[in-house]
């Protein structure tokens, strides 16, 4: 049982009974026989806010409903034109797969390869489960090109609280000036009117409920964190695999080169054209530090070159055509020259084993982030990670890179910071050695929650809220406005016994 009480946050929990179902009718069954119990939902246990950890009453681990029900035969040739696909604005031809939610990341991947197709979301950690991918709308790196994976969702099955299932796919609910009515698999309709709440402006989201006044229904559990029905078939949204894909990291002496190679990469500097990029991630100097300090006593990355002194940026590229990403990489060269970098010292990767350490890489930075909390727990327990999942606008990149790095140098933590920069989606990770640094860190991170928000940015871009940070929600949304968003939960949980806790606290 202790095993199942904890996740990647670090926090453990408490459960009366723990069940391991492998069919929809028996989580039906199982919420029939236990009407007034609550209900925890576990994936792979991979997320960083401990959505998984319970609060007592009975947990559902999802981790034998973990069969693939469809695959494609093979890719169609495909053009360049066909790696863009986004699901939520049609798709002549969808490729898909309908998979259980147990179901790791890294095993659907396998059997995509065989096939050449691919599912765009890429989270770093690849043994997350695909129901907690859907729960927490989960993205990566490759959301700079891809999105999110409410992008590629064409439909969801479902348990609700009472049993009840429903079966939904994109198109065949839509809310009309905010009011819907959704049909369950048994006839039972409910309606109700979203509410009016403003979304954030930014590419990557996931506070609360996603809510347009005249959106997909299918959108609105995207990202619901569990708390409004319990995912059983997930129905992906694939693409043909590129022929080519290459990645590059430039490292720069500064973190002021990289942001100027960042703006260059997306053609928001003088004479710039934005570069066609899978993924933009940072890392900050202090990231590097630690890397590098790993590398050298044989911890991670020893098949790789000596990790250099400073900061970097790592790119990812794909296409059909071998001779457009030649052409490609040749101006990357230009633009590592023109933001101060040295292309020569760059490592650049074409497919094979090269790439696979360059992900090693990107890789290793949440890793021995957690390695450290771990260590530290066990003089300090009652501390977990303090990592910033926070979104900004475009043009407020390099205000917020300024607040974080000014703040962390006047209070002197221990820091790593890295993370999806051309969304604009850093994480900024304190390392608290005691829990006067811990309750000193939560602080400014609330400060940052505020300051973010009044920029027009999202408290949680990927991770969702969990039961770590619905303080920080409370930064997002006005009271009125996050009880409106329980009573829409309470339409499909009256007795609000899916995942307590989570997202509202």
């Amino acid at each position: 049982m202790d095993l199942y009480l904890s996740d990647e946050s670090r926090r453990v929990g408490k459960a009366q009974e723990i069940c391991f179902p492998e069919t929809t009718q028996e989580i039906s069954d199982l919420l029939r026989e236990h009407p007034d119990v609550p209900v925890t939902l576990q994936g792979g246990r991979t997320g960083v806010t401990a959505g998984a950890v319970p609060n007592g009453g009975l947990v559902l681990n999802m981790s034998k409903m973990a069969r693939i029900l469809e695959l494609p035969e093979a890719a169609p040739a495909s053009s360049d034109s066909d790696l863009n696909g986004d699901v939520r604005h049609g798709s002549s031809r969808p490729l898909r797969a309908v998979v259980q939610p147990g179901l790791l990341l890294c095993r659907l991947q396998e059997e995509l390869t065989k096939r050449h197709v691919f599912f765009p979301p890429d989270p770093t950690e690849t043994t997350a489960s695909l129901g907690g991918m859907v729960s927490c709308n989960s993205s990566g790196a490759r959301s700079y090109r891809y999105g999110a994976i409410r992008d590629h969702i064409l439909g969801l099955r479902m348990v609700l609280a009472d049993g009840d299932t429903l079966s939904i796919s994109r198109g065949q609910y839509l809310a009309k000036a905010g009011a819907f009515a959704i049909t369950t698999d048994s006839g039972k309709t409910i309606r109700g009117t979203l509410p009016s709440i403003p979304m954030p402006h930014v590419k990557k989201h996931t506070a609360g409920y996603y809510i347009r006044p005249d959106m997909d229904l299918l959108d609105l559990f995207i990202g619901s964190e569990g708390t409004l029905g319990i995912v059983t078939e997930i129905d992906c949204h694939l693409l043909p695999e590129p022929k080519e894909r290459w990645g590059c990291i430039a490292f720069f002496e500064s973190e002021s080169s990289a942001l100027r190679y960042v703006h260059l990469l997306r053609g928001e500097a003088i004479h710039a054209d934005a570069m066609d990029a899978d993924a933009i991630e940072f890392f900050g100097c202090d990231t590097l530090a630690m890397l590098r300090h790993a590398q050298s006593s044989g911890q991670i990355l020893t098949d790789m070159e000596a990790i250099p002194d400073g900061c970097a940026v790592y790119t990812e590229f794909s296409s059909d055509s071998r001779d457009g990403l030649t052409a490609l990489c040749a101006s990357l060269g230009e633009k590592i020259t023109q933001a101060g970098g040295d292309p020569a010292h760059s490592w650049f990767a074409f497919r094979g084993p090269d790439m696979l350490r360059l992900k090693a890489f990107r890789h290793a930075a949440p890793t021995c982030v957690n390695e450290q909390i771990s260590l530290i727990q066990q003089t300090v327990p009652d501390i977990t990670k303090l990592g910033t999942d926070m979104s900004v606008p475009d043009a407020t990149l390099d205000r917020v890179f300024a607040m974080y790095r000014e703040d962390l140098a006047r209070e002197g933590f221990a820091t790593s910071l890295f993370g999806h920069i051309g969304n604009n989606h850093l994480h900024c990770n304190i390392i608290p050695r005691s829990k006067d640094e811990y309750l000193r860190g939560k602080a400014l991170y609330t400060r940052w929650a505020e300051a973010i928000v009044a920029m027009g940015g999202s408290v949680s871009a990927e991770h969702g809220i969990g039961k770590l940070k619905p303080w920080l929600l409370q930064k997002q949304y006005t009271p009125d406005q996050l009880l409106s968003m329980v009573e829409l939960k309470r339409l499909f949980d009256p007795q609000e016994r899916l995942n307590p806790g989570n997202v509202f606290g």
